[in-house]
C-alpha cells in the first residue's frame, strides 16, 4: 500500500504534532494565504490600477496551478469602491447562454433568449449599477475554453462607456492557451480593446521557499522552518515552483513526517514520496522563470509577509452615448433606458 494512501485512511492530523492552528496548505483559493512573488505583484498592481481606473478588459494568463483564482479573490478585497461581480467558471456554452449566465449572476433572471435584448438587459443593469456608484465586474475564468463567437459577445459587452471610462470592468483569466487564441486574425477587435495583460510566472527556488514559510506563518506555525535545506530545494525541484504543486507536494510531506515523527521533513520523506508513486511532478516549463538548478542558500529564506496596498478609488463620470452596434443604433442612455 503506498505511503500516503496508508496516512490518508488513517488521518493522520500532522496539524497538532507540528503545531499548526490551520491547514498550511490547502487548495482552496483563500486570499489570506496570497504570497506576492515578484510577478503575482506586478500583476495585482496592475489588475488594481486598470479597474480602477475602469479600463475595460484585462487578461490575466497563467499555467494551472500558478494561483490565478487566488489572485483574483485577492482583488476583489483590495478594491475600495462598491463592486458587484459575476465570476463565470463554466466557460463552454454557446454565446447565447454565457450572456444568460452573466445575468443570473448579477442577480436578475433575462426576460428574453433573443441576443439584441440580453445585451440592451445588461447594459441597463451596467447603467443602474453605475447610477448607484456600483462598479460592476466580470470575471470569466478558463477563458480560454471560450468560442470565437463567446470573445465576440464579451467585446461587445465592453463598449458601454462614459467619455473617458468603461462602465463593466472584464477580466478574462486562462491559460496560455488564451493568449494564442487572442493573437488569430478574428480576434484583432478584441485584442485592440485590452488594455492590461498581466501573465503569471512560477516562483523561483527563492520565492518557492519564502512562499512555504509564509504559507507556514498564515496558518499560525509555531515553527516556520519543518522543512530541511535540503528538502526544500527538492521540493523546488519537484514542483517547478508551482503553488499547487508545492501545496499537495508540502502536505503529504508533513503528514509522513507526523507520522514517522520527525522534528523537521528531510530529504528521505520527499524521496519516498517519489519512489511510492505520490508525487505529481511539473510539466516542463515553458517559462524562462523556472530554473531546475536551484541555487538557493540558507540566508536568502525571506520571513516577511509582503502587503499590497489598495487601489485608489475615482469618481465617475455620468455616461452619454453607447456606441454604434451591428444590431441597433446608438442611442441616448435616457432611451434606453425608457424600454425597459
Amino acid at each position: 500500500m503506498s505511503l500516503l494512501i496508508f496516512l490518508r485512511q488513517g488521518k493522520v492530523m500532522y496539524l497538532k504534532y507540528y503545531k499548526i492552528k490551520h491547514e498550511p496548505f490547502a487548495t482552496t483559493a483563500d486570499p489570506n494565504y496570497l504570497f506576492v512573488g515578484e510577478t503575482h505583484k506586478r500583476a495585482l498592481e496592475r489588475l488594481l490600477a486598470t479597474v480602477t481606473k475602469q479600463r475595460g478588459i484585462t487578461t490575466i494568463i497563467g499555467e494551472p496551478g500558478l494561483g490565478k483564482s487566488t489572485l483574483l479573490r485577492t482583488l476583489l478585497t483590495r478594491l475600495e469602491q462598491s463592486v458587484n461581480f459575476a465570476w463565470i467558471f463554466n466557460t463552454t456554452m454557446q454565446p447565447n447562454e454565457l450572456l444568460k449566465y452573466i445575468c443570473r449572476d448579477f442577480g436578475f433572471a433575462p426576460k428574453s433568449d433573443n441576443k439584441s435584448d440580453l445585451l440592451i438587459e445588461l447594459y441597463t443593469f451596467f447603467i443602474r449599477e453605475y447610477e448607484k456608484n456600483c462598479l460592476p465586474l466580470i470575471i470569466i475564468d478558463e477563458a480560454q475554453n471560450l468560442t470565437l463567437a463567446a470573445l465576440e459577445e464579451i467585446r461587445q459587452l465592453s463598449n458601454l462607456e462614459t467619455v473617458n471610462k468603461k462602465l463593466v470592468q472584464i477580466i478574462l483569466c486562462g491559460q496560455p492557451q488564451l493568449d494564442a487564441k487572442l493573437d488569430m486574425p478574428q480576434m484583432v477587435q478584441l485584442k485592440q480593446r485590452i488594455n492590461c495583460k498581466a501573465i503569471l510566472s512560477r516562483l523561483t527556488c527563492e520565492e518557492t521557499v519564502a512562499y512555504i514559510q509564509h504559507r507556514l506563518a498564515v496558518a499560525g506555525a509555531e515553527n516556520t522552518s519543518l522543512f530541511s535545506h535540503m528538502a526544500l530545494r527538492k521540493i523546488y525541484e519537484l514542483s517547478g515552483g508551482i503553488p499547487r504543486l508545492i501545496n499537495q507536494l508540502c502536505d503529504d510531506a508533513l503528514h509522513a513526517g507526523a507520522h514517522q515523527k520527525m522534528a523537521q521533513v528531510d530529504t528521505s520523506i520527499i524521496r519516498e514520496l517519489v519512489e511510492n508513486g505520490d508525487v505529481i511532478q511539473a510539466p516542463a516549463a515553458e517559462s524562462k522563470t523556472f530554473q531546475p538548478a536551484c541555487q538557493l542558500q540558507k540566508n536568502q529564506v525571506r520571513r516577511k509577509k509582503t502587503v499590497q496596498k489598495p487601489g485608489t478609488a475615482v469618481n465617475l463620470n455620468r455616461p452619454r452615448i453607447i456606441e454604434k452596434y451591428d444590431f441597433f443604433e446608438a442611442i441616448d442612455l435616457s432611451e434606453l433606458l425608457s424600454l425597459v
